[in-house]
C-alpha cells in the first residue's frame, strides 16, 4: 500500500474528529435549549469537578499524545521494512488524533453542559490548536520518519 493511501486513512480519522465535535456540539446545543438536560452551575462542587476532568485532560493527553508519537517516530526511524514502519507510523498518529482532539470534544461538551461557562470553550480551543497540529501529510510523514542529522 502507498503512503497516499495511509495518508487518506489518517485524515479520516482527523476529519471523524472533527465530525465528532460538531455533533456533540449540536447534540448538546439542543439538549440544553430543549430543557431535556440543565445546565451545571460551574461554581457548584460538580461543576468545578468537571471543569478540573476537563483540564486535567487537557494537561495530560495533549503533550502525552505528542511526546508519545515523537517517541516512536525516533524508534522506527532505524527500522528496515518500510511496510511495517510505515503501519507503525499510522497507528501512533492515529493514536495521537485521538488523544490530541479528545480535548477539544469534551471542552464542548463541558462549556454546553456548564451553562455556557467561556473558560471551557477556551479549553476546546486549545484543543483544537493540538488538533491542527495533528494533521497528517505526507511530507509530515516523510520528515517524522527521517532519520535525524546534526
Amino acid at each position: 500500500m502507498e503512503n497516499r493511501d495511509y495518508i487518506k486513512r489518517l485524515n479520516r480519522d482527523y476529519y471523524g474528529m472533527l465530525v465528532v465535535a460538531c455533533v456533540c456540539a449540536t447534540a448538546m446545543y439542543l439538549l440544553i435549549t430543549k430543557n431535556i438536560l440543565l445546565a451545571i452551575p460551574p461554581l457548584t462542587p460538580l461543576g468545578q469537578a468537571i471543569q478540573y476532568m476537563v483540564i486535567i485532560d487537557a494537561l495530560a493527553t495533549i503533550p502525552f499524545g505528542l511526546w508519545w508519537h515523537k517517541r516512536t517516530c525516533k524508534r522506527l526511524m532505524s527500522q528496515e521494512d518500510n511496510e511495517a514502519r510505515t503501519q507503525a507510523y499510522c497507528r501512533s498518529a492515529r493514536l495521537r488524533i485521538y488523544l490530541v482532539s479528545n480535548v477539544m470534544v469534551l471542552g464542548i461538551v463541558a462549556f454546553y453542559l456548564l451553562g455556557a461557562y467561556q473558560s471551557m470553550i477556551w479549553v476546546a480551543g486549545i484543543g483544537a490548536i493540538g488538533w491542527y497540529f495533528t494533521k497528517p501529510t505526507e511530507k509530515k510523514m516523510f520528515m517524522e520518519l527521517q532519520p535525524e542529522t546534526y
